[in-house]
């Protein structure tokens, strides 16, 4: 399946990221929503009676991962020759699904989520992966669209800070550009290219997304050099499995 543009490889390859617009049909983003809201739902009840949940707060930001493990319709979802495609065109034909995960921004948090790459939180070899940041509802400036800074996923994997609202990688001038994305489209980014997201400024809005993030099949833990071997394999050969 030849599902990217050569505009959309050459915006990947020179800004480190690009947007596919309307790539899931309505039907197929309620019922995905339906499924995530379960598990979304039970994390927060958990939150609230006292679960510590690294930087997720309860009623504020949640980020609940491995969805995909615990649940076959997301899992379907996530393998799907769709999303295989894209991470077959980008990565290579052998991909595994290296994590997923629900964020939900809850309204009137007035929090922004700092300026990180997401290969800053674990480094890995190879160094860049994908990240499929997919818009279950309209993600605006409002509610805390993601932010980029184009172009910095060519400076490799830059010293992050721990701060209590996440890891830091950047903490200069560049404002960056916004990235709003309506459900059912989905921003596609590297995880060397340096982004952020807004705080949720909306009265009633949660603004909920899935990040689904690939890799190379024979990606390892740059610290430990342990692969990443027990996570769901999505292609091999170039063929969905």
């Amino acid at each position: 399946m030849n599902i990217l543009t050569p505009e959309q490889r050459a915006q990947f390859a020179q800004d480190g990221f690009f947007i596919m617009e309307g790539i899931f049909r309505a039907e197929e983003m309620e019922a995905l929503e339906a499924a995530i809201d379960r598990h979304t739902l039970e994390h927060n009840d958990r939150l609230r009676e006292g679960e510590r949940g690294g930087i997720s707060r309860a009623d504020e930001i949640q980020f609940t991962a491995f969805l995909a493990e615990h649940d076959d319709a997301i899992r379907a979802f996530a393998t799907q020759e769709k999303m295989a495609a894209i991470a077959v065109a980008l990565l290579g034909p052998d991909v595994r699904l290296y994590w997923n995960q629900a964020v939900y921004k809850y309204p009137e948090t007035p929090r922004p989520f700092p300026w990180h790459q997401d290969n800053g939180y674990t480094p890995v070899e190879p160094e860049q992966y994908l990240t499929c940041w997919l818009a279950l509802t309209d993600a605006t400036l409002e509610n805390g669209c993601i932010w980029v800074l184009p172009g910095s996923h060519k400076n490799g994997t830059l010293p992050h800070t721990d701060s209590p609202l996440g890891r830091v990688g950047y903490d200069g001038p560049d404002p960056g550009v916004p990235v709003p994305v309506r459900k059912g489209s989905m921003a596609v980014f590297s995880s060397l290219l340096l982004h952020k997201s807004g705080p949720n400024l909306t009265a009633s809005e949660i603004r909920k997304a899935y990040i689904l993030q690939y890799c190379q099949a024979d990606t390892r833990d740059a610290m430990t050099g342990k692969p990443f071997d027990d996570r769901i394999r999505v292609t091999q050969n170039g063929v969905k499995v």
